[in-house]
């Protein structure tokens, strides 16, 4: 079911994972590393590496297409996205972000098997070469903090 088309001309990013497309605020990513800066020793749990960032280390994580995290690294996964957490940051793994200036896309609701409690999904968003998960930074390190809670 369409809900709505965006109103406003907004500059999206979408963080490309294997079958995954995320689409969020471009402004919320606050910056976009090479996978080939992250330091892999010792990781957090559940993550796969440090990224520097700030003058300080901060956890990535890479989440899988059914957003599980992910304990082996596929090897697509090229570029790291840092989100700002409240508290700090974090690094997504993802295989590619690509930048969607003055983005206006139809909006559809979550299919009934997409709605799970606590998934950071909004919505889905059509673009020009599919179908995107719209999520901010705020969903989704807020789900990425529950799966480890519960890891």
């Amino acid at each position: 079911m369409q809900i709505a088309r965006s109103g406003t001309h907004a500059t999206m990013a979408l963080l490309k994972m294997h079958g995954l497309n995320l689409l969020l605020p471009q402004g919320e990513i606050r910056a976009l590393e090479s996978a080939a800066n992250i330091d892999v020793a010792a990781p957090a749990p559940h993550g796969i590496g440090w990224l520097a960032y700030t003058h300080k280390r901060w956890p990535v994580y890479s989440l899988s297409d059914e957003l599980t995290l992910m304990a082996d690294v596929p090897s697509e996964r090229s570029a790291c996205a840092i989100l700002a957490t409240g508290a700090g940051y974090i690094g997504i793994l993802c295989d590619d972000m690509i930048i969607l200036k003055d983005f206006v896309g139809q909006r559809y609701e979550l299919p009934a098997v997409m709605k799970l409690d606590g998934t950071p999904i909004l919505h889905l968003a059509a673009y020009e070469q599919g179908i995107a998960c719209v999520t901010d930074a705020h969903q989704l390190t807020r789900y990425i903090g529950q799966l480890l809670l519960n890891a």
